[in-house]
């Protein structure tokens, strides 16, 4: 059995993934907890995240859809890794506000496609 990677979103009301970098291996699981506001962690491109699309993007996609923690807090999504692929997750609320926020996750980045560049290409999308 895998190891279970927990993110919290949204921690301290901000538009945040925390961690926002993480490195899972194939059958481990990653686990989204919703602390506050609505968000949602939806796979997308690197160059091009905001607003990332309904569904998510690539092979081994996911996404989490909506989760309002208001009224439902603390709710929980869980995706099981496939791949040892990078895999660039936004949150969609807002047509992309959320990750144009900032608001973003990177999963297995590599050297040349960093979180740091993928977090400033969602600012600038």
């Amino acid at each position: 059995m895998g190891v279970d990677w927990t993110v919290q979103v949204g921690l301290n009301n901000g538009f945040t993934f925390t961690p926002n970098e993480i490195h899972p291996a194939i059958g481990d699981t990653v686990t989204f907890t919703y602390l506050t506001r609505n968000h949602s962690a939806t796979t997308t491109t690197f160059t091009n995240p905001c607003p990332p699309p309904v569904g998510g993007v690539g092979p081994n996609a996911f996404d989490s859809g909506f989760h309002d923690s208001v009224t439902s807090p603390g709710s929980t999504f869980t995706t099981t890794i496939l791949d040892t692929e990078p895999h660039w997750v936004s949150c969609m609320q807002a047509a992309g506000a959320h990750c144009r926020l900032g608001m973003t996750l990177s999963i297995n980045p590599t050297a040349d496609q960093t979180e740091a560049q993928f977090m400033a290409n969602a600012i600038a999308s």
